[in-house]
């Protein structure tokens, strides 16, 4: 029994800083969950302040994807925080039992999202976003537990200088090479966590906000859940059009307007363009044919009109020329052949005359 109060039952969970135990408040008559500081740890200040730090960061936040906190006594020869009971196990059971598949990806990834913008609104970063420390209730919605590694962005470290804590797989590039932890490390552990969880199945939208939130550089990740939030919820429309940056898709309307504006600006010099190469090609083509046409005209004319004399011939010819003034000069036309004049009928030879006959 603790503080007269909460009577323990079966151990939850342990760990090397504290052990998670079930247990029953006698006042209220309700289950719930108990977090003792290990024996070996009480008696250290620094793990003592942290466990009261803690407590304090459980308190003053509040979401319904956050387990909740009901009671701290750390005055007592063992300090302990009363919580929230969920009774479905956490995501770490689910997916080393192989049953992860079971989980709607899409609503893991908004409930968890909504809790760490919760936590950072808080000025607070979680620091250890694991699955072990994801708890599922009877309808399969997530809690994020255990503020125990987790600090004010703006706060003094209690460990060591190069000292790291937290889980070593979940922990970002940046925080292992000895930087402070940030929102965007969180988002990048919570990454990890959706792609585990996803155990190979084929969720575009959720593979697509893991890409983002794990980036190597954390400039590449989102800035914020709210923002990794607006990710997931324009995903459809991204996916029909280029991808845009993270500022573009989180709501930066000026920088849109003008993408679309050098877009219409771009396709309205490209019609230009074309229209102008149209119109000299169809100008080209139009003096290529005149000629042509009038070539015709003239040899259908010639056709119609008998041979003439000469005198007429050159009347003709002139009157020709001077109405097509306005077309562009037509090849030299070949001067009619004059017809040659008849030959003049050959003259009869005169019968012979028989033989014997003299010459009169």
């Amino acid at each position: 029994m603790l503080g007269d109060r909460y009577r323990l039952g079966e151990r939850i969970a342990s760990g090397g800083m504290a052990t998670v135990w079930l247990a029953h408040d006698e006042e209220l008559d309700r289950d719930v969950a108990v977090k003792v500081l290990s024996d070996t740890l009480a008696e250290d200040p620094s793990y003592v302040a942290r466990f009261r730090r803690e407590a304090r960061v459980a308190a003053q936040v509040s979401h319904p994807n956050l387990v909740r906190m009901f009671d701290y006594a750390g005055e007592a020869e063992r300090p302990y925080i009363v919580m929230e009971h969920i009774g479905g196990g956490t995501l770490a059971d689910r997916i080393r039992g192989g049953a992860a598949g079971e989980l709607d990806p899409e609503r893991l990834a908004r409930q968890l999202l909504g809790a760490l913008e919760a936590i950072h609104a808080a000025g607070v970063v979680h620091r250890d976003v694991k699955p072990s420390n994801v708890l599922l209730d009877g309808a399969g919605d997530a809690h994020l537990t255990d503020f125990g590694i987790a600090q004010p962005e703006d706060a003094t470290q209690l460990t060591r200088t190069g000292q790291v804590i937290g889980t070593l797989k979940y922990m970002a590039p940046e925080v292992l090479s000895g930087k402070h932890a940030t929102q965007r490390s969180d988002l990048f552990a919570l990454g990890v966590v959706l792609k585990e969880t996803l155990a190979g199945r084929e969720a575009p939208q959720i593979e697509a906000l893991v890409d983002r939130l794990t980036s190597v550089e954390a400039h590449e990740r989102p800035a914020s859940a709210a923002q990794a939030m607006n990710l997931l919820e324009t995903y459809e429309q991204r996916a029909t059009t280029a991808t845009a940056p993270i500022e573009a898709v989180a709501g930066s309307s000026p920088r849109v307007i003008e993408l679309t504006g050098r877009r219409v600006a771009a396709a309205l010099v490209a019609l230009a363009i074309i229209g102008g190469i149209v119109a000299v090609a169809l100008a080209g083509g139009g003096s290529d044919r005149t000629p042509n046409a009038g070539a015709r005209e003239k040899g259908s004319h010639h056709q119609a009109t008998p041979p003439p004399t000469s005198s007429t011939s050159t009347t003709t010819t002139t009157t020709t020329s001077t109405e097509e003034t306005t077309a562009p000069p037509s090849p030299p036309e070949e001067k009619p052949k004059e017809p040659k004049p008849p030959k003049p009928p050959k003259q009869e030879k005169p019968p012979k005359e028989p033989p014997g006959q003299a010459k009169k």
